[in-house]
């Protein structure tokens, strides 16, 4: 008799109708979606860890170690990156969440936004990287080199690398179009009533297996308002956590100068300034080999003193214009030009494909279990025509070893050198980085 009922049972768990239940997916993730397939959660993340050596320029640190906010660079590790990321579907909306632990606080927020099909175009709205320069675009994971150009949030839109707004991209045939109309706030960032406009176009004319020629050029618009952090180009010339150089600068809110005519120190002028930047894209590829180039023009707005000993502190050395002794250095309207080329050779044959849907070019992808070798350089410069002798910049060369497609080794060799300050800090960088 139990005999009996135990075949029943069995009979009647292998005739009935299975359960409906959410199903996981892992093809290189994971990935779970819902039975009516009207949500989805994919989990992702990566791991940038980084060592930096230094070789200072022993001359201008020894002039500077009385400047009492000096900081000498240091032999390091450090973590860049710790990010995790959900990403996923929300009916007819889709959702990304993404946090950086090598950031505390809110500032460690990086993509963050709602997103949905509007008028054949994607509309997203949220924190997210606004319509400027490939190279910004592009994938920390996907980079060529360890570090941003200047023609990014790593130079001449310093700190403004993500933005919160509303924003809608498109594509078709060969060409991508995108604008935004974003908040001058980042995560971190107080809250303030800036606002700012950006789009960006880009053309493929060729683009098959072998070879693709892009053209782009984007435009951003960027209004100060009431406490609105300064509009900075700011560069780290030297490879990440070397020394910094202040190229330009705009005022923000009113909250931003202090001080009174006669003081050491003293910041005064016209508050809520602006920036309006034009950049011009052009790269390819040829089998293994790749070049790409950006030109980006910037007018950063002015009309402020500083005293001379507010201008050292920011600029990092004695103004070399004439500064007047009772009103201090007046600043104007700067004219902020960046250019870079950048070019790369996969020494085991690989080449680089192209996302013709957001007109951005990712890395080579090796077949496992064979890795790929990619010897790497750039030269990268950025001048402030109005201050004059502020340029900057830097020479980088180095290699990727790709163990897979997820997994790569990177060795950067940074030659800096500011003509401003007279320095030539040069640094040796290498990258452990994984992501999913």
């Amino acid at each position: 008799m139990k005999c009996y009922g135990l075949c029943c049972a069995l009979a009647f768990a292998f005739l009935s109708p299975p359960a409906l239940a959410d199903k996981a997916e892992s093809k290189g993730g994971l990935k779970i979606v819902s039975d009516d397939g009207n949500f989805s959660a994919e989990l992702g993340g990566r791991i940038h860890f980084d060592t930096y050596l230094f070789d200072k320029d022993d001359s201008y640190y020894e002039d500077l170690i009385l400047i009492d906010d000096f900081e000498e660079p240091v032999n390091t590790t450090d973590f860049r990156r710790v990010r995790l990321a959900m990403k996923g579907k929300l009916w007819e909306w889709e959702y990304k969440l993404e946090r950086d632990f090598a950031t505390s606080g809110t500032a460690g927020l990086r993509d963050v936004y709602l997103a949905t099909e509007v008028f054949d175009g994607r509309l997203r709205i949220g924190n997210y990287k606004p319509n400027r320069s490939i190279n910004e675009l592009t994938s920390s994971n996907e980079i060529t080199m360890m570090e941003r150009a200047f023609a990014t949030a790593a130079g001449i839109y310093d700190n403004r690398g993500r933005q919160q707004g509303i924003g809608w991209n498109t594509y078709w045939c060969c060409h991508t179009f995108g604008f935004d109309l974003i908040n001058l706030r980042n995560p971190g960032d107080p809250r303030n009533s800036g606002v700012g406009a950006t789009t960006r176009f880009t053309w493929a004319p060729i683009d098959d297996y072998k070879s693709t020629l892009h053209l782009g050029a984007s435009l951003s618009y960027e209004d100060a308002n009431q406490n609105t952090p300064p509009r900075r180009a700011l560069v780290e010339y030297a490879g990440r956590r070397g020394p910094e150089q202040l190229v330009a600068l705009s005022p923000g809110g009113n909250a931003f100068f202090f001080g009174e005519f006669g003081d050491e120190e003293f910041y005064l002028g016209k508050p809520e300034g602006d920036v309006l930047i034009l950049g011009l894209e052009l790269a390819g590829t040829y089998g293994p080999f790749f070049a790409q180039s950006e030109y980006a023009i910037g007018r950063f707005s002015g009309d402020f003193f500083l005293s001379e000993f507010t201008f050292e502190e920011f600029f990092g050395a004695p103004p070399n214009f004439f500064c007047d002794p009772l009103t201090g250095c007046f600043i104007g309207d700067q004219s902020v030009h960046t250019w870079y080329i950048t070019g790369s050779w996969a020494v085991t044959g690989q080449h680089k494909p192209y996302n013709y849907k957001k007109g951005l070019f990712k890395s080579i992808k090796p077949r496992p279990p064979a890795g790929a070798f990619e010897v790497t350089a750039r030269y990268d410069t950025i001048e402030n025509r109005d201050i004059p002798n502020m340029t900057v910049q830097n020479f980088v060369f180095g290699f990727n070893y790709y163990f897979n497609p997820k997994v790569r080794f990177m060795l950067n060799v940074t030659l800096g050198n500011d003509r401003f300050t007279g320095d030539q800090t040069r640094q040796f960088a290498v990258r452990m980085q994984g992501y999913w």
